[in-house]
């Protein structure tokens, strides 16, 4: 299984269901391209910050199904109109090589144990922010830069 994932200097993830740095044009270019065409795990709160994702199919995890007013069909429609199936059995996920994490903290540290690679941008500077990302990097033995740009690096950890 794989993730994707960005990270400031100090391991902030998100403020505000944002993240918490300006825009950063690269690394948008890098996350459409790396998840295009593939499955995206993602949690409810992250699910409801995404802007329209074409060409890419959104797995919802969620522990309040029954509290989802707009659910339909075991689907799920955030304020921008993106779509995203619910999942209520995530033991077979692992095995599909079309399967990215993408977030927030709670999912990646769920699946943290199934993610053999892990595509993280580096985000130059610290940013005060409200969701961050636990040690992770302990549990991968190779690192390698797979680009870089604007002070910021994109670095893929494998098991």
């Amino acid at each position: 299984m794989k993730a994707i994932l960005a990270m400031s200097e100090n391991r902030a993830i998100g403020k505000n269901g944002a993240l918490p740095w300006p825009s950063i044009k690269e690394d948008f270019k890098h996350f459409r391209e790396f998840t295009m065409g593939k499955k995206l795990i993602v949690g409810k709160n992250t699910f409801d910050t995404l802007p329209m994702l074409k060409n890419r199919e959104i797995l919802v995890l969620t522990r309040r199904v029954e509290e989802l007013s707009h659910i339909t069909n075991q689907y799920l429609v955030n304020n921008s109109g993106l779509s995203g199936k619910i999942i209520n059995d995530v033991s077979d996920l692992n095995t599909d090589p079309d399967i990215i994490v993408a977030g927030g903290a709670k999912t990646y540290e769920l699946f943290l144990p199934y993610i053999t690679e892990f595509y993280v941008t580096h985000i130059k500077g610290t940013y005060d922010a409200d969701t961050y990302m636990i040690p992770f990097e302990h549990l991968y033995n190779k690192q390698e830069v797979i680009k870089e740009f604007d002070g910021h690096r994109v670095v893929k950890y494998t098991k």
